[in-house]
């Protein structure tokens, strides 16, 4: 991490944070256990696209989760690790994918959404459920993560938008 992004870090992780809190406070749409809107991870898609660099999407990723985690009370506890695991998968994959220069910003989007739904289910699979049942929420999260990815594109891309002008 170079001295000079600490200051842009500090700003998209409290951002996200901040949006990672709003999301508990607003009912989700169907009753799937521990769902959340997802609209937290537009700081980690906005960094790996800005600057490209796989430890700062990390930062903000386990950042955002503890902080986030912190303020609403769920720190912790298995959808934290749910949740802290699925970022730091996203982001690895996002980071690969930026590398390619294969897909626009919606397509990297969508890949952290499909292997943070992914990974989340295989960590609650593997410790906490012990069930393969849980594999029943896969659609469920895969068409709900669809929306969320593409939220996230659209700010990041009105963000790049207003940086550029």
């Amino acid at each position: 991490m170079v001295k000079n992004n600490i200051p842009k870090l500090a700003i998209l992780t409290s951002l996200s944070s901040a949006v990672y809190y709003l999301e508990t406070l607003v009912p989700f749409p169907i009753p799937l256990p521990g769902a959340r809107w997802g609209f937290s991870n537009f700081a980690i898609l906005y960094s790996l696209n800005y600057d490209g660099i796989l430890i700062n999407g990390l930062y903000i990723a386990i950042f955002k989760s503890i902080l986030g985690s912190l303020l609403s009370g769920k720190f912790l506890s298995p959808t934290f690790f749910m949740g802290l695991i699925g970022s730091i998968v996203a982001t690895f994959v996002m980071y690969l994918i930026v590398k390619t220069k294969k897909f626009g910003i919606i397509g990297i989007s969508e890949f952290g959404a499909i292997f943070n739904n992914f990974a989340q289910l295989i960590f609650g699979w593997l410790v906490i459920v012990k069930s393969v049942g849980i594999f029943w929420y896969f659609p469920q999260m895969l068409l709900f993560g669809t929306f969320s990815a593409i939220a996230n594109a659209v700010i990041v891309k009105s963000v790049f938008r207003s940086v550029e002008r």
